[in-house]
C-alpha cells in the first residue's frame, strides 16, 4: 500500500514539474511586452502569470525601471497579487510597473488611499461617493498633484462622475497630496432599449431584440438582435424599487433600458432598468426641484418624480440624481403618465468652456493693441460669456509665456514666442493694427491664440456642444466632423436646444484646442466630446472637453 501510494505521489510531482518546465519553455520571450499578475519574485527574477494564463519566469535587467502607480520604487516593493506591465527587451525586464488595488506595495505606514465617483465640486473641495456607499469631502491645495493617463493636468479638467483615486501622506489628513483620474472609460457609450429576450445568470449577460440606441433625442434603430454583459452588481429596477438581479429572468419579453461603458474593450452594461408602464420623451429647462418629495418640474409644466432608480447623465458620465440642478435643460424619458410619471432617464445637455466653478478658462475675441514680450494688450474685445459673445469698449491686458500655443490661423502654421512679437502683427507699427485673434486663457495667461488678419463676424456665430460620430478628411472640403447628440445655445431662450438630426462641420480654419494647446484636425478622435464656436459649417474655436 505504501509502495502504491509513493508512486502516486512521484506521479503526481513529475506531471507538475513537466508542466511548469512546458510552460517555461512555451513562454519563453524575447522582445515585447507583457501584462498579467505577479506571482512570485525574487532578487533578480520576476515570475509571472499574463492575463490568459500563461507563466512567465524572467530575469530583472541591471537597469531595469520601477514604477507602482507611476511613481518610482524598487523591485522588493512588489508584491504577490498586484496587476503588472512588463517591457522586455533581449530576454530580459527592462521596466516593470505595478497597479496598487488591495495590496498597496509601496504605500508608507501611516498613509492612506481612497477611490470613488466624484459626486459635487466646491471649487477646491471634492465630495467623493465611496465604495461603502459613504459620501466624504476632500480637498486639493495649490501642490496637489493630478494625473490622468500618466500625465500631469490641471485639476480644473475633472467632472462630476468621474472616478478617482486620492493619496493622502498623513492618516488623518483630509487634503490629497495626489489624485490620479480614471481615463475615457468612465465615460458611456450608449443608451440602449430593447426588449428581454433571455438573461444568462452563469455568464452574466442578457440577450435583445429590436434593439435601438439613443441618438440626436430619439431612438434609432440599431438591431434586431444583440447581446451584452453585465456586472453582477449592478442594481436593478423596474418602477422606482430595487429587485434582485436574480429575478431578472422572469422579465422577458420586457422593455429594458441600459447605459453602457467600455470595459477593457468590451461594451458592458453599467446601469439597467426595466420598463413598468408607458414611455414618454420630453425635453426642457428644469424650472423647480423638490427634493423632499423628490420631484421636479419642466418649464412646460410637465413634473416627473425621481428616485435612485433614475438614471442621470451629464457630460457623459452617470452622476447621482443630486447633480440635477434648476435652469438646466434636459432630456427626460419618463415612465408613466399625469401625476405618477417618474423619470427614467435624464439627459443634461448644459456645457460650458469650465468643467465646474474651480475652472476660470476664458475665450476672447479682439483686435491686437500691442504685443511685446510676455504681454499682449487687445482693444475691442469680446469674450464668450455663459455661451455668447460679450463687447467691451475698452482695453485688455493678457500674458503668455513660452509654453504659450501659438497659431497662424491665415498661413495655418505654429509660430514662436519671438516671431509673435517681432513681426508685423506684434502691433509695434500702424500697419500691424489689422491684426485680430481668438485667445484662450487660463485666468489672464494665453494657453492659446490664434491670429488672423480680419475678426469674423461674431454674430453670424453660434455655440455648439457634441460628441464625435465620424471624422474624415473630405477631398473637397477637407477634415470635417459629424457630431451627434448635438446642441445649439439659444441666447433667445437661454437654454440649450437639441439637434435632431447629425451635424456636420468643416475644421479646416479651425483653431482646435486640446487641452490648452493647439492640434490638428486630424488630431481628434471619434467620440471626442466637443465644445465649439462656429458659423454655420465652418468651425471657429474647437474645444475638446
Amino acid at each position: 500500500m505504501k509502495r502504491l501510494l509513493m508512486l502516486i505521489i512521484l506521479a503526481v510531482l513529475l506531471m507538475f514539474f513537466s508542466s511548469a518546465a512546458w510552460a517555461q519553455l512555451y513562454s519563453n520571450v524575447r522582445q515585447g511586452t507583457v501584462e498579467g499578475y505577479l506571482l512570485d519574485r525574487g532578487s533578480d527574477f520576476v515570475l509571472l502569470e499574463e492575463y490568459n494564463g500563461t507563466l512567465y519566469k524572467l530575469p530583472v535587467g541591471e537597469k531595469a525601471q520601477f514604477l507602482i502607480d507611476s511613481r518610482p520604487v524598487l523591485l522588493a516593493d512588489f508584491l504577490p497579487g498586484m496587476e503588472v506591465y512588463v517591457r522586455i527587451r533581449d530576454g530580459k525586464i527592462q521596466f516593470l510597473e505595478g497597479y496598487s488595488a488591495v495590496n498597496l506595495g509601496y504605500i508608507a505606514p501611516g498613509s492612506k488611499v481612497r477611490t470613488g465617483i466624484v459626486a459635487r465640486i466646491d471649487r477646491d473641495k471634492l465630495q467623493v461617493s465611496l465604495a461603502t456607499g459613504d459620501q466624504e469631502t476632500y480637498f486639493a491645495s495649490p501642490v496637489t498633484l493630478v494625473q490622468k493617463k500618466g500625465v500631469r493636468v490641471p485639476l480644473d479638467v475633472l467632472y462630476v462622475g468621474d472616478r478617482i483615486k486620492l493619496y493622502f501622506d498623513e492618516a488623518e489628513s483630509r487634503v490629497a497630496s495626489r489624485i490620479v483620474i480614471e481615463g475615457d472609460s468612465i465615460r458611456i457609450k450608449n443608451i440602449y432599449k430593447g426588449t428581454l429576450n433571455s438573461s444568462n445568470r452563469f455568464s452574466n449577460s442578457i440577450s435583445l431584440e429590436d434593439v435601438q440606441v439613443f441618438r440626436n433625442g430619439s431612438w434609432q434603430r440599431h438591431s434586431s438582435y444583440m447581446s451584452l454583459p453585465y456586472s453582477v452588481d449592478i442594481p436593478l429596477y423596474i418602477g422606482g424599487f430595487k429587485i434582485p438581479i436574480t429575478n431578472l429572468s422572469f422579465y422577458n419579453g420586457t422593455t429594458v433600458y441600459m447605459v453602457t461603458r467600455d470595459f477593457f474593450n468590451t461594451e458592458r452594461i453599467d446601469r439597467m432598468l426595466l420598463k413598468n408602464r408607458h414611455e414618454a420623451f420630453y425635453n426642457g429647462k428644469i424650472q423647480d426641484i423638490n427634493w423632499y418629495t423628490q420631484a421636479f418640474e419642466l418649464g412646460n409644466n410637465k413634473n416627473f418624480n425621481f428616485s435612485d432608480s433614475t438614471i442621470v447623465v451629464k457630460n457623459e458620465r452617470i452622476v447621482d440624481m443630486y447633480s440635477l440642478s434648476s435652469q438646466a435643460d434636459a432630456f427626460v424619458i419618463s415612465d408613466g403618465f399625469g401625476d405618477s410619471r417618474l423619470a427614467s432617464l435624464v439627459y443634461i445637455l448644459n456645457e460650458d468652456i469650465n468643467n465646474s466653478n474651480m475652472g476660470s478658462h476664458h475665450l476672447y475675441a479682439g483686435r491686437l493693441d500691442m504685443v511685446v514680450e510676455d504681454l499682449v494688450r487687445i482693444n475691442d474685445f469680446f469674450v464668450l460669456n455663459k455661451n455668447q459673445w460679450e463687447g467691451f469698449d475698452q482695453e485688455k491686458e493678457l500674458f503668455y509665456d513660452n509654453d504659450t500655443s501659438l497659431y497662424n490661423m491665415e498661413t495655418r502654421e505654429f509660430i514662436s514666442p519671438v516671431e509673435f512679437y517681432s513681426r508685423p502683427y506684434s502691433g509695434n507699427a500702424d500697419k500691424a493694427k489689422n491684426w485680430y485673434a481668438y485667445i484662450y486663457t487660463d485666468g489672464d495667461r494665453i494657453a492659446s491664440i490664434g491670429i488672423m488678419k480680419n475678426l469674423d463676424s461674431l454674430l453670424r456665430q453660434r455655440v455648439t456642444a457634441g460628441i464625435i460620430e465620424t471624422i474624415a478628411d473630405d477631398y473637397h472640403v477637407g477634415w470635417t466632423i459629424l457630431l451627434r447628440n448635438a446642441s445649439d445655445w439659444s441666447n433667445r431662450h437661454e437654454s440649450w436646444v437639441p439637434k435632431n438630426t447629425s451635424v456636420r462641420v468643416n475644421l479646416e480654419e479651425s483653431l482646435v484646442i486640446k487641452n490648452g494647446k493647439v492640434i490638428a484636425p486630424e488630431d481628434l478622435r471619434t467620440g471626442d466630446r466637443l465644445y465649439m464656436v462656429r458659423d454655420d459649417f465652418r468651425g471657429r474655436v474647437v474645444i475638446v472637453k
